[in-house]
Order: structure tokens, then C-alpha cells, then sequence
């Protein structure tokens, strides 16, 4: 959107004062502020909830709310509300952080995100400043600023899937600060850490995406900036006209000086010697007085004597009292206010004219709640919901290590390839031992994890969630914006008992009664007995029985020797059984299981990748762009060939003939031509994301001695135990690989198994 300068720096001077909260600046309209408020209300409503769709042993649940309030969520989505719907997107991002972990928002100007053609995150940066409490501000180069409590800081994250690239510096930081490679900073420390996790725990999220599904987000107020500012110039020429218009002007045929009341005798007009500060005791300066005494110390205005003598039938004198703000300007700005509500998917407060009756004025606000599901969605549904999934997947994983470590399994080591540069057979031989040893090892796994569910106690030192299948984390709201009475809600019972007669199951009846819960929820309620469904179904089965009786007493009309029952057009049986079943179902309700197949998780490194990243290897197995055109400059080992072409090794020409072993012979003696690829294994990126394949540090090259220090990805974080495995300080790096889990302590502190 092209706008000229001073337009775009007073619309922006508009959304930082909405979403800072800023009253320090000039700002007349309150659409933007009205709007984000109305949000803000139909999107949190009466508070959220997050749970996981499978959760057979209820901790997952428990997990959820400790982390939402440990987090404190609740506050936080208030100013999240109001950076998403004005920025447009976001990014949130988590990190380990001792035995919790720590969820982040930031905004569009704090964070890049770059994808790879298949539009998962390849890598995310992030630069945000914090402020540090200085012992001797003296020696420091910077210094701290008045009315702060510390001085300024900046840090930039690099977060990759087996790396954290961590630089902190006193001086701003910029994404356009790096060239080569190299970040351009004076003063700062660069260290860099080991991503634990195995993945990028970060989701980005948009609030308006283009037809073409375009990966940058629109700000809710963008495509109508001109009218905003067009509204803010009209509020602002109103409170104009009523500041100069709003009192009395004295309409006369008199002099002025007949009228105006001077005040004292010694005041009059200022003179060049009073003006240049001259004056005498008994008659004060008058610089910078007014040519009649100055205002009155009562209302600030030209005091008029309430007796006006000699008047002649011929002088009129009157108060005028314009209109400072027409009718017609009213009514506009009225309208204008709510065309612009109207196009934001919202309803303007103060015009509720339009309706008459409680059911219309709740009628209307449905336009508000259909907008405001559409933005929790984008927010609730693509955003935090699937960070959560992330950590609850983690979780599990640091099960699975800390059961190992109590249980006494010795996970097997996979071999990598830079093991044996030199001797192939060697490596296929010990990744054929590697492959028989990690079947053995799962098997044994999962016969003293069967053991231990069936035991129903959790060995000491076990920490992190079990693994329950689908890790899909949902959402809901605790309760909705207008409260339903008691009518309504003996009417939503009418409903469900009608629904049930009708046939429909109680599960699904019970929608119209629980909206907000799951059916596995719904089911866990139905663990009563239904007196009105098992009186009702029994009494229609004895009604087929005792027809069936019926049908065997009498002769069948056709064959008077055999009864009615004998005939197949009227058997039912079938009905006896269709009722045993409902009974049966509505005896017998029960959660479902999802297998975590069922969902898209975020791709994670395989297990020698993470032994690389322990150990500070670049990873290997990670799929790199491969597409003509966009990553065959040798950047990123595009797996294209010196042509560019598609299946093609290097050392070939554009049609398989190169300048390898065959390149001095004739075309017949070549290869016959290129092998196509099909279109499945080389997805297209979407339009508008920002690949990966420029940045120097894609390959994952580790700086050599600049610095590395591997750990844990939480920066000094207590937990990281290089001895956890029993293995002395000092051992080889090797010993220790895949050695992420926390500390058991966790187990004893939350009780989550």
C-alpha cells in the first residue's frame, strides 16, 4: 500500500497509540480503539481453556492450565489481541526454562521468518531488547537512561533445529545488520547453544491471508487508512468548532466601551515602554497584557455589567450563539463512524438505534462474535494451539529418555557416516547392527511400558507425560459474552430431551445443552444411569415383543396353516436388536483414542541429526531446496546439478551429456538424456514466504572455536546434567550423545504421571 509519508507516519502515530495505550499522543478518532476493545471482549469472552482432544490419563489437561497460568496467559492476550489484529501477524515462540517452559509473542517488527518449499520453518530470527541493573554505571559504555531502572540491552535469536545461534549487545540490533555472514556488532557476545528440542518451536500466525495464500499478514486497519485519518481530521474540525464556538459572543449597536466592563482603572492598553518591561511603583508592567485588564478570574471572558443604563430605543444588545457543529456534520460523522465499524466486521456501541428489542440488540452483536471466531481462530487454533502441541510432544519424548534411565535400558547409539570416511562396508555393517539392536530395544520398551501401565505406578525419576497418542491441543471459551438465564437454559434441555426421542444419541443431543465440550467430555457425563431412555426403550421393545406374540397367534391370509410371523416381509427382529443396540450405546459411552499419526506436527531432526547436534556437527539429513533457479548457486546444496538441472549429477551437461568420463566422447555414446522428477517430490513454495536458501548459516556450520559452547536450549538453565547418564566429567562427547532429558525432579513436583 503506497501512501505519502506524512499520511503513513499519522496512521501509524494512530495504531502505536492504540496498541501501546499511548495517551501522550494527539489522536481524535476512536475507531481503532473502540474496535480492538470490542474484539478483545467476543474473542476471550469469559476467559479460555486449552485441552488435548486425547487424554486417557487426564495430565495432559493438568499440563495445559499449569502452563497457561504459569505463563499468565490471561494477561497477556490483551496486548496480543491488539499487536495481531493491528500488525496483522505474529510469531509465537517457546523455550525450555528449567522445568517449565516460556511462551513469547512478538511482533511484526521483532522477528523474520524463513520457510522452505515445503512452508514448514526452516529458521526464525529474533531481536528484542531487554534492560540489565549495572553494579558501576561508570565503566559501562552504556549508560543508563533517566527514569529507568537498568540499562538497555539487545538480543538476537537464531533458533534452528539443532542449533541456537545467541548474540547479546548494548547496541541496537537490526535484521539488515549482517553481510556475508558475519554479524556487523560492536561489543556484542555471541554464543551458541544446542537446540534440545529437535525443532523449531515457533508458529507464525496471520490475520487476513490473500486469495493466493500469500505468507504475510494484513493488519486489520490497513485497507482503510485513508478513511480512518479522513474520520480523525472530522473529529478533530469538530472539537475545534466547539472550543471556539462553544461560548456566547455579545452582539451590540453600542461602542465597545460602553459596554465592557474595564475592570480596574489602573489597566490599559501596553505601551512601547511597557512592553520593554518599564514600569513605576504605583503602575505595574503591562507586557504582555491585554488591552482590557485581562481575563476575568471567574469564567475567562470579557466581563459584561449586568446593568446596561442609557440605552436608546435603537440599540440592540444580545448573546449570539452559533452553531459550532451543524446537524448535517453530526449525522455524518455519525455515519461515517459506523460505515467504517461496519466494514471492520463490527458494530458501533453508540448507535444501537438500529435495534429495538433485547433479541435484536443480540441478533446484532452476532455480526461481532461470527468476526471475532474468525480472529481466536487465526490466533487460538493456528497459533497457540499448536505451539502447546509442540511441548506436549516433547514432554513425551522426555518420558521416553527419563523411562529408559530409570528402567536400566541402554538405548543403542546410531552410527554416523563421518564415523567411517574411509570404509563404507564398515558403516552399512554397523548400521545394520544399530538397526537389529533398536528393534530388540523397542521391544523390550514396550513390554515394561505395558507392565508399568498394568502395575499402575510410575518408577521414581520419571518425569514428563506419557505418551497418549494424538498430541492435538484444542481450545474454548469458559462462558459467552451475554449470560443465558435460567429460561434459556431450561429450553436447551426441552431441545435434548426431544432430540432423544427422536432417536438422536445423547452425545449429540447434549450439543445444544454443553456447546463447549468435547464429545469425549460429553461422554465422561453420561456415566449415570438414563432412567427416560431405559424406560422408554424397554417399554418399546416389550411393545415389539408382545406384537410378536400377536404375529404368531395369528394365520397368515395366504397360508392359514402357518402364522403371520412366518412371513419375511414382516420380521422384526431386526427392530429387537436396533434397540438392544441403543440401549447398549447409551449404557456403554466412552472416549475415543487418535493415534498421533492423525496429526501434522512440525519436522523434527532424526535421531543422527541429534546426535550431530550434541555432539557440534552440521546436521545431514535434513532435505534441502530443490528447485531450478532458486538454490543451484551452491549456497545450500541445492542437489542440482552444475546446470541447474533437475536429476542431473554434477560434472553433466544440460541433457546428460557432460564433462565427467563421457564428455570427450559423441553424443550416441552418451547417456540418452535427463530423467524428470515427478512434481510430488519437488513442492512448490507458497507465494509471498521468504526461503531459507540466502542465509550463509542454512548448511548449519557450526564458527569452529568462536565461541561454541553446547548446552541446553535454555540459556545457564539448571537442568542441563552432563552426568545424567552416568557418565564422568570429562568423558567423550560421544559417551553423552542424545543425553536431553531434564532432571527427574519434575515428577515429584507435579505429579503429572
Amino acid at each position: 500500500m503506497n501512501r505519502d509519508p506524512a499520511s503513513a507516519s499519522q496512521f501509524e502515530e494512530i495504531l502505536v497509540a492504540a496498541k501501546e495505550r499511548r495517551g501522550d499522543l494527539p489522536i481524535d478518532t476512536m475507531i481503532v480503539a473502540s474496535h480492538l476493545a470490542q474484539m478483545r471482549t467476543f474473542i476471550l469472552r469469559r476467559g479460555l481453556e486449552f485441552l488435548c482432544d486425547q487424554d486417557s490419563y487426564g495430565k495432559r489437561k493438568e499440563f495445559l492450565a499449569q502452563l497457561y497460568q504459569e505463563n499468565m496467559l490471561e494477561m497477556k492476550l490483551d496486548s496480543i489481541i491488539d499487536y495481531f489484529l493491528c500488525d496483522g501477524q505474529g510469531l509465537f515462540y517457546f523455550r525450555p526454562n528449567g522445568e517449565s517452559y516460556q511462551i513469547l509473542y512478538f511482533a511484526k517488527n521483532q522477528y523474520r521468518c524463513y520457510r522452505n518449499q515445503r512452508n514448514e520453518i526452516d529458521y526464525v530470527e529474533l531481536i528484542y531488547d531487554f534492560a540489565v541493573k549495572s553494579s558501576n554505571t561508570l565503566m559501562d559504555t552504556a549508560m543508563q537512561l533517566p527514569n529507568q531502572r537498568g540499562k538497555k540491552k539487545y538480543i538476537r535469536l537464531k533458533v534452528y533445529k539443532d542449533k541456537i545461534e545467541q548474540t547479546v549487545a548494548d547496541e541496537e540490533l537490526h535484521f539488515e545488520d549482517e553481510a556475508g555472514g558475519m554479524p556487523q556488532i560492536m561489543g556484542g557476545r555471541t554464543e551458541t547453544l544446542t537446540n534440545t528440542l529437535g525443532f523449531v518451536p515457533a508458529v507464525e500466525v496471520f490475520n487476513y491471508l490473500d486469495c493466493t495464500g500469500e505468507a504475510y499478514g494484513r493488519g486489520e486497519f490497513d485497507w482503510l487508512s485513508n478513511q480512518i485519518m479522513g474520520h480523525n481530521d472530522l473529529i478533530r474540525n469538530i472539537r475545534k468548532n466547539l472550543t471556539f464556538f462553544g461560548n456566547p459572543t455579545l452582539v451590540s449597536s453600542r461602542p465597545k466601551h460602553d459596554i465592557v466592563e474595564a475592570g480596574s482603572e489602573d489597566t490599559f492598553r501596553p505601551t512601547i515602554s511597557s512592553q520593554a518591561g518599564f514600569a513605576s511603583a504605583a503602575r505595574p508592567s503591562t507586557k504582555g497584557g491585554t488591552p482590557f485588564g485581562g481575563a476575568s478570574p471567574i469564567d475567562g471572558q470579557i466581563k459584561v455589567p449586568r446593568v446596561i443604563a442609557n440605552l436608546e430605543p435603537t440599540d440592540r444588545v444580545n448573546y449570539l450563539t452559533p452553531d459550532s457543529v451543524s446537524g448535517d456534520q453530526n449525522l455524518y460523522a455519525k455515519q461515517y463512524r459506523s460505515e467504517i465499524r461496519l466494514a471492520l466486521g463490527g458494530v458501533d456501541d453508540i448507535d444501537i438505534g438500529t435495534a429495538g428489542t433485547a433479541y435484536e440488540i443480540k441478533t446484532l452483536y452476532g455480526r461481532v462474535a461470527a468476526t471475532a471466531e474468525k480472529k481466536a481462530r487465526a490466533l487460538f487454533t493456528f497459533g497457540l494451539c499448536p505451539l502447546m502441541a509442540m511441548m506436549v510432544k516433547h514432554e513425551e519424548y522426555l518420558f521416553n529418555q527419563s523411562f529408559d534411565i530409570a528402567m536400566g535400558l541402554d538405548k543403542p547409539v546410531i552410527p554416523l557416516q563421518e564415523e567411517y570416511p574411509e570404509d563404507p562396508d564398515a558403516y552399512n555393517k554397523a548400521m545394520e547392527d544399530y538397526q537389529k539392536k533398536q528393534r530388540k530395544y523397542l521391544t523390550k520398551r514396550d513390554e515394561l511400558f505395558r507392565a508399568t501401565l498394568e502395575a499402575g505406578e510410575i518408577p521414581p525419576g520419571v518425569t514428563g507425560l506419557i505418551p497418549d497418542g494424538s498430541p492435538k491441543v484444542s481450545w474454548r471459551w469458559m462462558g459467552d459474552v451475554f449470560e443465558e438465564s435460567a429460561d434459556d437454559i431450561l429450553q436447551h434441555s426441552i431441545v435434548v430431551r426431544n432430540l432423544q426421542e427422536l432417536g438422536v444419541d445423547s452425545v449429540e443431543a447434549l450439543k445444544y445443552l454443553f456447546p463447549q465440550k468435547t464429545d469425549d467430555e460429553r461422554a465422561a457425563m453420561l456415566t449415570g444411569f438414563p432412567f427416560r431412555v431405559v424406560q422408554q426403550t424397554q417399554s418399546s421393545i416389550n411393545s415389539f415383543i408382545g406384537l410378536l406374540g400377536q404375529l404368531y397367534q395369528l394365520p397368515h391370509p395366504q397360508t392359514p396353516n402357518l402364522p403371520l410371523a412366518s412371513d419375511p416381509n414382516l420380521d422384526i427382529t431386526g427392530f429387537l436388536y436396533r434397540s438392544l443396540d441403543f440401549l447398549r450405546k447409551e449404557l456403554s459411552y466412552s472416549g475415543r483414542y487418535n493415534p498421533s499419526s492423525d496429526d501434522t506436527t512440525p519436522g523434527e531432526l532424526t535421531d543422527a541429526d541429534r546426535r550431530r547436534a550434541s555432539l557440534g556437527l552440521p546436521i545431514r539429513d535434513e532435505r534441502p531446496i530443490n528447485i531450478a533457479g532458486v538454490a543451484d548457486d551452491g549456497t545450500t546444496g541445492s542437489g542440482l546439478g552444475e546446470s541447474g538441472t533437475p536429476g542431473l549429477q554434477p560434472g553433466t551437461g544440460p541433457a546428460g551429456f557432460g564433462s565427467g568420463p563421457l564428455g570427450g566422447e559423441s553424443m550416441a555414446g552418451g547417456v540418452p538424456g535427463s530423467v524428470r522428477q515427478p512434481e510430488y517430490v519437488i513442492p512448490l513454495p507458497n507465494p509471498g514466504s521468504v526461503l531459507s536458501t540466502g542465509d550463509a548459516d542454512v548448511s548449519n556450520q557450526y564458527p569452529g572455536a568462536m565461541g561454541f559452547t553446547p548446552g541446553a536450549a535454555d540459556l545457564r538453565a539448571p537442568s542441563f546434567n552432563p552426568n545424567l547418564f552416568g557418565t564422568p566429567t570429562g568423558a567423550s562427547p560421544a559417551a553423552n550423545a542424545g543425553s536431553t532429558v531434564r532432571p527427574t525432579g519434575r515428577s515429584t513436583k507435579r505429579k503429572r504421571n
